[in-house]
């Protein structure tokens, strides 16, 4: 199987799974339960690890050797 098309499925499966997600959240009322106060913070800790992630992607990729 081509990484193309490997990335491809990935892909296609996370997106089905996040709508997946986000239809139980809003069919069975799961995000009325988290407390106001939680929600910033935990968005902000989503943010922040992407942010680390990609950092370390660069990081990573830049300091790779080519051959």
């Amino acid at each position: 199987m081509s990484r193309d098309a490997k990335n491809s499925i990935i892909l296609w499966a996370g997106t089905l799974a996040f709508v997946v997600v986000f239809w139980a959240f809003l069919h069975f009322d799961i995000g009325a339960d988290i407390p106001d106060r939680w929600l910033w913070p935990m968005v902000g800790i989503v943010i922040g690890a992407n942010v680390v992630k990609s950092i370390w992607d660069y990081v990573r990729r830049r300091n790779a050797k080519v051959r």
